[in-house]
């Protein structure tokens, strides 16, 4: 009996011992491969590595090796797809990679990314899906055209984001074919591009809006506005006053909701800023 115990408590001292150290850690509700990371001092890409897991996101109970000896410690994978809330900087810890290399791969002009994106993680990438990698749609490319956008208002603060969110009056997961822009009341809405106003009217949930066909399959949409001062058929130029900002539809304050569109799929407006 006495054998019995002293092997029993010589187990249960390596596995407390083994646990202290931090060799393994069972996931709680809260965690995340980040948080476990930054308290064990360790990367996220080698405890995916040593416990094969594809993806940073874990459940409740797992049990996770934080060190040992792999081959593929150091490997990543070749690409993340966006999840609601994650930002380049969170993939440079997960990834162990610099900001900086993330944006030079993908194509990036600044740091903003949109739920269900490809991020490639690594320069063995093909040109046409970096190409591709920042639209909705195969085959849009961000194109001279879209380039010379100018931004509509002159404030560029983004309240919702390009993508899926929650829907603010409705409470539902929605997808966001644009983005909102923070604006005061009668904000000089300005054309981005030249082109002919195909729509200056009412539209159910955008309230007051403007369209614009720039051409080249390119189209523009303001929404919300308080006052059109535009009709259909105009011809416009880049830079003109086409309408004011306002509250009307869907909205839950005076604000700016700004798409565009290739060949009718949404593209994220921040491709032009």
């Amino acid at each position: 009996m006495n054998i019995f115990k002293k092997l029993l408590i010589s187990a249960f001292s390596i596995v407390i011992i083994g646990c202290s150290s931090g060799e393994y850690h069972k996931v709680k509700k809260g965690d995340t491969l980040y948080s476990i990371a930054v308290k064990n001092k360790v990367s996220v890409t080698e405890i995916m590595a040593l416990n094969n897991l594809n993806t940073p996101h874990i459940n409740a109970g797992t049990k996770l090796l934080l060190k040992g000896e792999t081959e593929s410690s150091n490997s990543r994978p070749s690409y993340h797809i966006i999840k609601q809330e994650e930002t380049l900087y969170r993939l440079s810890v997960w990834y162990d990679i610099s900001v900086e290399q993330l944006r030079k791969y993908n194509n990036l002009p600044n740091n903003t990314i949109y739920v269900g994106q490809k991020i490639y993680l690594n320069s063995k990438y093909s040109k046409d899906n970096i190409q591709t990698s920042r639209s909705v749609g195969k085959n849009l490319y961000i194109s001279p055209t879209l380039k010379s956008f100018k931004w509509p208002i002159k404030t560029k603060e983004i309240t919702s984001n390009f993508g899926t969110r929650i829907h603010p009056i409705t409470g539902r997961k929605t997808t966001h074919d644009g983005v909102d822009l923070r604006s005061k009341m009668n904000t000089p809405v300005y054309a981005p591009y030249s082109g002919t106003i195909t729509y200056s009217g009412w539209m159910r949930g955008y309230g007051k809006v403007v369209i614009i066909n720039h051409g080249n399959g390119y189209e523009s949409r303001y929404a919300h506005l308080n006052r059109w001062l535009v009709k259909k058929g105009q011809k416009i130029s880049k830079g003109q006053i086409i309408a004011k900002t306002g509250n009307t539809g869907l909205s839950t304050g005076p604000h700016l909701h700004y798409e565009i569109r290739k060949n009718n799929k949404p593209i994220d407006p921040t491709n032009t800023m």
